[in-house]
């Protein structure tokens, strides 16, 4: 293993050692190859201590957004049941608020809807399909095409798309990729009892939450949606981040669309934007991309290199103020890839 993966494992392993983090779980591979995948520290501290294990299911947040909704939207393109300029009402099957009618899929995907960030959705009703309507009918904050505003809004509606399209309930259609992928683990809603990296205490509560989805939003949706859910180890997102790799590429994902999804769409926009991901570093070869989850979990790939990297933290197990993994995650980029973390 080259030294460069090896100092930032030991990185890990401090940052764990010296109680920054209860636990996390790092591996880095390339390609089909996982060269480390190594737990340090505890999955949970209050109010009992058990040890990480390599085979934890994280919440990993909004790496949900990759897992569970951009691979399968790759497969829908591919198939041309919606293309990027499909207008969302057409592509979701439902009536939407009139300043939404010409949001596009690509808009959806490079968060350049003008869509509100976070909004709660129990207001709507009690109802699934009514807090999904609700936000169906909210107006935009911004001008359609205009400039980046990260929402949540944008995934959860792609989730309905997949489920439209395919006319299968999201976490059915996304499991049946997982699997294809020797994704054996990851899923939504875990059954009871599995082995789960806790999260936060909320507010009014003694427990952590622990084995169901810590995103108030996606917790209000039922645990199943587009912006996050999403529970998985580390190892099914080596698997993950191979499928997209080179030397050997999953054919099931035309390397045309991964590609398209790689690079940086938003740059007039002065973002850094792709279908889905983040391009965290550009160069001619193949970009350096990615995206982090508020949990505390992160994933880069290099598709040029095929180097990739899976960290998973639960930095906000008991509480959300720990901030401290942001400096983990600038250290590793800059130690594994040699350059500058954006």
């Amino acid at each position: 293993m080259e030294k460069r993966f090896e100092e930032f494992i030991k990185q890990v392993e401090k940052y764990v050692e010296d109680k920054f983090v209860p636990g996390a779980v790092v591996a880095i591979g390339k390609g089909d190859e996982i060269y480390d995948l190594k737990a340090y520290g505890n999955a949970i501290i209050t109010p009992v201590v058990e040890p990480m294990t390599e085979d934890t299911l994280f919440d990993i947040a909004s790496l949900s957004k990759l897992t569970g909704v951009w691979a399968p939207m790759v497969l829908i393109l591919q198939e041309g049941k919606v293309s990027l300029d499909t207008p969302l009402p057409v592509a979701i099957g439902k009536k939407v608020h009139p300043e939404l009618e010409k949001v596009t899929v690509y808009n959806l995907l490079t968060h350049t809807a003008g869509l509100v960030p976070f909004m709660d959705t129990d207001q709507f009703g009690p109802t699934r399909e009514e807090r999904i309507n609700g936000l169906l009918n909210t107006p935009p904050v911004k001008p359609l095409n205009s400039e980046v505003v990260y929402s949540d809004l944008s995934f959860i509606f792609l989730g309905e798309i997949i489920a439209y399209q395919t006319g299968k309930p999201l976490e059915v259609f996304a499991a049946e990729v997982w699997r294809k992928l020797g994704m054996k683990d990851t899923c939504f809603n875990p059954a009871p009892g599995s082995y789960c990296a806790a999260t936060e205490i909320r507010v009014g509560e003694t427990l952590p939450v622990r084995g169901s989805v810590h995103d108030e939003r996606a917790c209000q949706l039922g645990g199943v949606a587009g912006h996050a859910g999403v529970f998985s180890t580390a190892r099914d997102l080596c698997k993950f981040c191979a499928a997209f790799l080179p030397p050997t590429p999953n054919a099931m994902f035309d390397q045309a669309w991964v590609k398209k999804s790689f690079t940086n769409q938003t740059a007039h926009l002065g973002s850094t934007r792709g279908l889905g991901w983040i391009a965290y570093h550009e160069k001619e070869g193949g970009n350096i991309v990615g995206h982090t989850g508020f949990t505390g979990t992160s994933l880069w790939l290099d598709s040029e290199t095929g180097v990739y990297v899976v960290l998973l933290t639960n930095r906000v197990h008991p509480s959300r103020k720990n901030e401290a993994p942001y400096a983990l995650r600038k250290q590793g980029f800059e130690t594994v890839y040699g350059v500058p973390y954006p």
